[in-house]
C-alpha cells in the first residue's frame, strides 16, 4: 500500500482522499443500545470488497481523525463502519458541557459498540468482520470480543487502554479518589486538572510525530464544538479503572481470533507496562494467537507518524488482516 507523504499531506487529502471518502460514505444515526441517544455512525463502502472493518475510536475523538486510515482500508478492499462513542462527536451525550466526556457506566460503551457490530454483520453475513480499536476504544473494543468472540475474524489493539495515564497520580489513589467523587455527588465534575477546550494543543504537546497529520485534524477540531471534547469526568476515570479490572482478570481468557497490539515507544496516555502485561497474558495462557508491534520513534496516534513509520504500520495491519 503506497502512503501518503507529508511533503504533499494536505494537498492529497483534499484533492483525493475527501472526493474518495465522500463518494462511499453514508452517514446516519442510530438509537443507542437503549434508546437514550442516537449514535452517530459513518459506513463507507469498498468498491470489491473481502471483509469488514468496525473502527472503535479513542478517548475525545472524532470520525474526521480516521479519514486516512479509512482510506487505507477502503482501498484494501475492506468496508469500513466507524460509529462515535457516547459523549464524542456527533453521537449522544450524558451531560451538556461539549468540553466533557462523561458516562455512566462502562457497559453502555459496549453495549452501543456491539449493537453497530451486529447490524454490521447483519447488513454483510458473508464478509468477516474485524476489529481495529484505539487507545479508550481499545479497551471497549477488548471487551467487546471478550463477551462475542465468535463474531470476529481479525482483532487489531493500537496503543489500547489497558489503563490510563492519570498524570503525577498515582493510578491506585486515582482510581480510589474518582470513585469516592462519584458516591459524593461529584460524578459529572471534571477530574483534577482538567478543563474545559481552549484550543491550546500544540504539535509539540500532541500525541502526533507528523506535524501535517496533527495540523490538519487540530485546525478542523478548532473549528467545531462537536470535536472539541477534551476533558474526563470523575465517572469516567472510575469507570476506566472497572475496565482495566475486567480487562486484567476476564476479558483476556476469551479471546479466539488472532490478535495484533500495538505499542508505542513514548505513550503519556495509556500504560505502556499493562499493555505489555495484557498482551503476555494472552500469549502464555490465553487461546488465541497474539502478535505484538512494537513501534520506535512513535507517540500514542501511531496512525499519525511520519512516512517511514506510517509505511511500516500499514502494511503490517494490512498483512496482518491477510492471514
Amino acid at each position: 500500500m503506497e502512503i501518503i507523504q507529508e511533503v504533499k499531506y494536505d494537498e492529497t487529502m483534499k484533492t483525493t482522499v475527501e472526493p474518495y471518502l465522500k463518494q462511499r460514505c453514508i452517514s446516519g444515526y442510530t438509537d443507542s443500545y437503549d434508546a437514550v441517544g442516537k449514535l452517530h455512525v459513518l459506513r463507507y463502502q469498498a468498491d470489491m470488497p473481502k471483509g469488514v472493518i468496525v473502527i472503535c475510536h479513542g478517548f475525545t475523538e472524532s470520525y474526521p481523525k480516521y479519514d486516512e486510515l479509512v482510506y487505507y482500508f477502503l482501498q484494501a478492499g475492506y468496508h469500513v463502519w466507524l460509529p462515535e462513542h457516547c459523549g464524542h462527536g456527533w453521537s449522544y451525550r450524558l451531560t451538556k458541557d461539549s468540553s466533557l466526556v462523561h458516562i455512566d457506566t462502562w457497559k453502555r460503551y459496549i453495549r452501543d459498540f456491539l449493537k453497530i457490530c451486529q447490524m454490521a454483520k447483519k447488513e454483510y453475513p458473508n464478509l468477516p468482520l474485524n476489529l481495529f480499536a484505539h487507545s479508550m476504544g481499545g479497551a471497549i473494543g477488548a471487551i467487546a470480543v471478550s463477551w462475542k468472540p465468535e463474531w470476529f475474524q481479525h482483532v487489531i489493539l493500537n496503543s489500547p487502554m489497558i489503563r490510563p495515564h492519570t498524570a503525577n497520580v498515582p493510578w491506585g489513589i486515582s482510581a480510589s479518589v474518582s470513585t469516592l467523587q462519584c458516591l459524593i455527588g461529584k460524578a459529572e465534575h471534571y477530574v483534577l486538572g482538567q478543563k474545559p477546550y481552549e484550543a491550546s494543543e500544540t504539535f509539540e504537546t500532541s500525541a502526533s510525530t507528523s506535524k501535517p497529520r496533527f495540523t490538519r485534524f487540530n485546525e478542523r477540531r478548532k473549528a467545531t464544538k462537536e470535536m472539541q471534547t477534551c476533558a474526563a469526568s470523575y465517572s469516567w476515570l472510575s469507570n476506566a479503572a472497572k475496565m482495566n479490572t475486567y480487562l486484567m482478570r476476564h476479558a483476556w481468557k476469551k479471546y479466539t481470533a488472532p490478535m495484533l497490539i500495538i505499542q508505542a515507544e513514548q505513550d503519556d496516555y495509556v500504560w505502556t507496562s499493562q499493555i505489555q502485561k495484557f498482551a503476555d497474558k494472552i500469549k502464555k495462557h490465553g487461546i488465541a494467537e497474539c502478535e505484538y508491534l512494537y513501534l520506535s520513534e512513535t507517540k500514542h496516534e501511531t496512525y499519525s507518524s511520519n512516512d517511514e513509520t506510517m509505511d511500516k504500520y500499514i502494511n503490517k495491519i494490512l498483512a496482518f488482516l491477510q492471514k
